[in-house]
């Protein structure tokens, strides 16, 4: 029998005056998830988040934890614990009187503390730091007993607003890791807040994207990756190319598609035909350069701009009618240039499994 979701939205709305946050949605959270609620500022995300810790009242709906409704339960008696983007460290305690501190608050044992702080501390690596101030600390070490002050109440859930956002690029992708590795050993359900995709993509084991307080499409990091529900999830989800096309018919799980610059061609499809506005979504790392063979569809192009990032480099490719194209080439040699150069002409191709018909 499958285990009902933790986290229970039902038909959640929040507004601010004559500003909709949020509008009516429905979504489940599994239980023991890492759960990502992604999109750019102002889609929500946030609000809902709030909402969950009871920090924002609802408009309308209902939230429901582990099944009970939280609509009469005060912030403090909820079974969650959260980590603030700031960290929210108090800069005049020690690192273990930071860690107990809630403990202390609801009146805990003394003996009890110091054990469960100790435990904390060796859970998110800083054992033997407890008598150290914020400010002897790294931002990563610091970010690290903001993670043990929530988990030392032992909550069911733990909700993480945008919390590497403050660290530089080397410290985030350690923490990424850091934060993966303490969901899977603790086994309780996680739900962040980013706008970061990549740290979506790399941390979460469910995502749900939103978009002018909507959820537009929920998935594992690979579905909405390969497959996104629509242009807007496609586009927000990596880089994406992006052509017009027309559908000329579905048959035999093949759409008949005419693309300006490349012709009819026909993609895998499942269900019935897409209605109104359709593009076909080619990822860089699929679109290649050169002339293709069976199974491929070719277009031509002229280089504008190579941009070098190191382990790989993108060119920005014009196509005969204007439309711009990115191809991600991998630098696998050491060689000085890429045998590439602006206002080159090329050839591009890719797989027609690898192209997506996106409606919207």
């Amino acid at each position: 029998m499958t285990r009902p979701p933790i986290i229970r939205f039902e038909s959640i709305a929040k507004s601010f005056g004559d500003t909709v946050a949020v509008e009516p949605l429905d979504l489940d959270i599994p239980r023991n998830a890492f759960f990502a609620l992604l999109g750019p500022s102002g889609c929500g995300k946030t609000t809902l988040l709030r909402m969950l810790a009871g920090f924002e009242t609802p408009s309308a709906g209902r939230i429901l934890i582990d099944g009970e409704d939280m609509a009469r339960v005060p912030p403090n008696r909820r079974p969650v614990n959260m980590v603030f983007q700031s960290y929210a460290v108090f800069p005049h305690m020690s690192v273990a009187q930071n860690v107990g501190y809630g403990l202390m608050v609801t009146g805990t044992p003394k003996p009890e503390i110091a054990g469960r702080v100790e435990e904390a501390l060796a859970m998110v690596r800083l054992g033997g730091l407890g008598r150290r101030r914020p400010d002897q600390l790294s931002g990563g070490q610091r970010q690290r007993v903001a993670l043990a002050r929530a988990l030392v109440k032992r909550p069911k859930l733990l909700l993480l607003d945008e919390p590497l956002s403050a660290l530089d690029r080397k410290l985030r992708e350690d923490m990424q890791l850091e934060l993966v590795r303490l969901q899977h050993e603790v086994g309780i359900t996680f739900l962040m807040v980013t706008h970061d995709q990549e740290e979506a993509l790399s941390m979460a084991t469910d995502i749900a994207v939103m978009h002018e307080g909507r959820v537009l499409q929920v998935a594992s990091p690979r579905e909405l990756y390969e497959h996104p529900a629509c242009r807007r999830v496609a586009d927000f989800i990596g880089s994406m190319n992006l052509l017009p096309a027309r559908l000329r018919g579905v048959a035999d799980g093949r759409a008949q598609v005419e693309v300006e610059e490349i012709g009819a061609i026909a993609l895998p499809w499942q269900g019935a035909a897409p209605q109104g506005e359709l593009s076909l979504g080619v990822r860089p790392e699929k679109l290649q350069l050169g002339d293709g063979g069976p199974g491929t569809a070719t277009l031509e192009g002229r280089i504008e701009q190579i941009a070098y990032f190191g382990d790989y480099s993108h060119l920005f490719v014009r196509s005969p009618a204007g439309q711009r194209l990115t191809v991600l080439v991998g630098n696998v040699t050491r060689r000085a240039d890429s045998g590439f150069e602006p206002h080159q002409l090329c050839r591009l191709h890719f797989a027609l499994e690898d192209a997506m018909l996106l409606p919207g």
